[in-house]
Formats: C-alpha cells, sequence, structure tokens
C-alpha cells in the first residue's frame, strides 16, 4: 500500500526524520561520485534536509526538493544558513508536469525515497534527462530481500534494481555497512550519448 502524502507532512512536521548520514557515508559518496568544482546537485525527497545540507557543505550547489510541505518549511529553518548554496523547494518529482531545467546537475542523489516512488523506470528517464554529460545518479536504498517481511516495502526489489540498470551504460555500488543500504551509482557518458 504506497504512504500518502498526508502521512508525510506529519511525520515531517512532528520533527520525524530517517536513517541519517554519517560523515563516513558522505566521504564514500564524494569518493564514488567526484562532483566537479561548482557542481549543481539536486537531491530528491530532501526530508528534514540532512543529506542536501551535507551536499552543500562539500561545495555542490544544490536544489533539495520534496513533495511535503513540511519538509521543506523544515529545511529551510534549519539551514537557512547555507543560502545561496542550498536552495530548497516543494516539488513533486514524480508529476510529470513539475518543472526542473534539463541537462543541469552533476548529481542527482534519493536517499531512502525510491522505494516508495510509483513509477521507477519514469524516475529513471526524468533522471537522465536532468543530468549533464558525466552526471551521476546515487540512490541509496535499502535491499527488500535485507529487511523482515514486514518491512520489505521500504526496500528494491532484484527486479526494481535490475530495472534501474536499463539504460544507463555506466555504474557500481556499494555498500555502507554489511546488510545495510546499498548505494548505486549510475552515470550518463562523458560524451552525452546513450
Amino acid at each position: 500500500m504506497p504512504v500518502g502524502r498526508d502521512h508525510w507532512e506529519e511525520h515531517f512536521a512532528a520533527g520525524n526524520g530517517f536513517h541519517r548520514a554519517d560523515d563516513h557515508e558522505i566521504r564514500l559518496l564524494a569518493e564514488a561520485v567526484r562532483p566537479p568544482a561548482g557542481a549543481r546537485a539536486l537531491d530528491v525527497g530532501c526530508g528534514l534536509g540532512t543529506y542536501a545540507a551535507a551536499l552543500a557543505g562539500l561545495g555542490l550547489r544544490t536544489l533539495a526538493v520534496d513533495w511535503a510541505e513540511s519538509a521543506v518549511a523544515a529545511t529551510r529553518d534549519r539551514y537557512a544558513d547555507l543560502e545561496p548554496r542550498l536552495e530548497v523547494v516543494r516539488l513533486d518529482f514524480e508529476d510529470a508536469a513539475a518543472v526542473l531545467p534539463r541537462a543541469a546537475f552533476d548529481l542527482v542523489t534519493m536517499r531512502l525515497v525510491l522505494a516508495f516512488m510509483a513509477d521507477k523506470e519514469a524516475v529513471s528517464e526524468r533522471v537522465r534527462g536532468l543530468l549533464r554529460p558525466g552526471g551521476a545518479w546515487a540512490v541509496t536504498t535499502p535491499l527488500a530481500t535485507r529487511l523482515p517481511e514486514e518491512r520489505r516495502r521500504i526496500g528494491l526489489t532484484a527486479a526494481e534494481v535490475g530495472g534501474l540498470l536499463d539504460g544507463w551504460s555506466r555504474g557500481h555500488w556499494y555498500d555502507l555497512e554489511p546488510s545495510g543500504l546499498r548505494v548505486l551509482v549510475l552515470r550518463v557518458p562523458a560524451d552525452g550519448s546513450g
């Protein structure tokens, strides 16, 4: 059963977040994607903004988006000191009418959010269109097979991971901890082909 917007509004309004990214996780991401100086990042499903703030802390000009107004408001309040390097906008990434600049980002991140999106193939296609040549998409997610039966809906299945890999010419993955979160890093070619 999909989790609706009301659930997330209440979740973030109560100050609830998720598994926080630590310095080790951010360091591994920076090593995996090696963003160029002055790189631009898009953090989709920013929640309370800790990951987006970490990206801005790496020197990336970061646009953080979430469909929950309470998440956007909390992120703006918590990280106002990072403006203009961190911009926060309410946006439903799955809404095809939601406008984002094409070929404008060096990095798109989705941390603990992709499993909740209905059409993962459409999301993958949209991300490809948002990345500049050589850009990377970093998906941080639990794998369904590593989760107890009652929590498998918050992880990606093997079929979903396989579907994500289609259409990407390069990619790799790494685990943040044994039996924990997996990070998939997919890249568009530097020459903009494929």
